[in-house]
């Protein structure tokens, strides 16, 4: 059985290790593959959203996506293991229709 002291520590790095990940992901979709980003932005399913794209395959033709998706909702389920919630930089009742937030 893991002391007092292990546990935290532990979440500690799988927090860090899943963060990292998801910064590396979103880098190489915003950031250095930039380019073909976009001119794959808006194959969604009618009504989708990026992060829910409703495809059966969020790889196919855009790996980096499937990718990127992967490490967001691994870092999601760390979040909330930890307690953690998204820090929105404004309300989202300033958005336009006021979307209801997720988690």
């Amino acid at each position: 059985m893991a002391d007092n002291m292990t546990l935290p520590m532990q979440k500690q790095e799988e927090l860090q290790r899943v963060l990292s990940e998801f910064v590396g992901a979103f880098e190489v979709v915003f950031r250095y593959d930039w380019e073909y980003t976009k001119t794959m932005i808006g194959d969604e399913e009618d009504g989708a959203t990026f992060i829910e794209p409703g495809l059966e395959d969020e790889t196919n033709d855009w790996g980096a996506r499937g990718a990127l998706l992967e490490k967001y909702r691994r870092l999601v389920e760390a979040m909330k293991k930890n307690g953690l919630s998204p820090a929105f930089p404004f309300p989202l009742e300033n958005l336009p229709g006021a979307p209801k937030r997720v988690w």
